[in-house]
């Protein structure tokens, strides 16, 4: 993911947010102070991989410290949401939600799906809810490889929960990466794992990988020097490469919608 290789091809998108101006892309990370799901253990390996590529992260623990201002928020590009938040507060999901819908990036991760089960809102924003998850090492199989979200990531097989979801949002929502089942599942149909979709004038990513290090630690998983990463190349300062030239690069900005 593939994940945060994904993710980031999705937040260089966010250079046409309507409140970031031209330059570094700024990203406000919320976690939380709880060990499980370890935001604070991998909001600086996102700082050391991604700051190279002026791609720089704010870090929060508290929904009313990230989402409580909307005058604060607006200061990024996107908000990237990888903690266990039970609720919401009236007044902080209006500031969400109209962040993403005024141009914003929202980029949920892996229990990002589980939060703020009073707005029921929040789960259509997102594309669907986490309802209950086994565990085990198993792939990630891409189903659109050329879109611009995942085109050139590599594949990822690593221990990690292995999410189902409920209440799925169709609407504006491209599938982009499926689990497929294996015995002991509710079901036998894959599993829509990771999507990008639209809302309003912003962009949302989502994907259920990622509980814990053997899943970050891996290259595939968050950028490391010399690994293919379109994302990590679409900087402002950085023009497309020419077919063939290489790792492909795309300038996401020039992209009106993935869909």
């Amino acid at each position: 993911m593939r994940v945060l290789l994904t993710i980031f091809s999705f937040v260089s998108a966010m250079g046409l947010s309507a409140f970031a101006a031209e330059g570094p892309i700024r990203v406000l990370f919320l976690g939380h102070k709880s060990e499980h799901h370890n935001s604070n253990l991998y909001y600086p390996m996102l700082q050391q991989a991604l700051g190279p590529e002026a791609i720089y992260f704010d870090y929060a623990t508290s929904v009313e410290e990230a989402l409580g201002n909307a005058g604060f928020l607006r200061r990024f590009d996107a908000l990237l949401l990888y903690a266990n938040h039970a609720e919401i507060q009236p007044g902080q999901w209006r500031n969400l939600l109209s962040f993403v819908e005024e141009g914003g990036g929202f980029v949920p991760v892996h229990c990002a799906s589980w939060c703020f089960a009073n707005e029921p809102g929040y789960g259509r924003l997102v594309g669907g809810r986490f309802k209950s998850h086994r565990s085990g090492v198993f792939p990630v199989r891409t189903i659109l490889p050329y879109h611009p979200a995942v085109a050139g990531i590599p594949p990822l097989e690593a221990w990690d929960e292995s999410y189902f979801h409920s209440d799925h949002n169709p609407a504006n929502r491209t599938v982009l990466q499926v689990r497929d089942a294996v015995p002991g599942d509710p079901h036998t149909e894959p599993e829509p794992w990771t999507w990008v979709r639209t809302q309003g004038k912003g962009r949302v990513f989502y994907t259920a990988s990622g509980h814990d290090h053997r899943v970050w630690s891996r290259p595939s998983f968050v950028p490391g020097t010399g690994i293919p990463a379109p994302a990590l190349h679409a900087s402002r300062r950085r023009p497309a490469m020419h077919p063939g030239a290489g790792p492909p690069c795309i300038d996401f900005r020039k992209i009106d919608a993935w869909r």
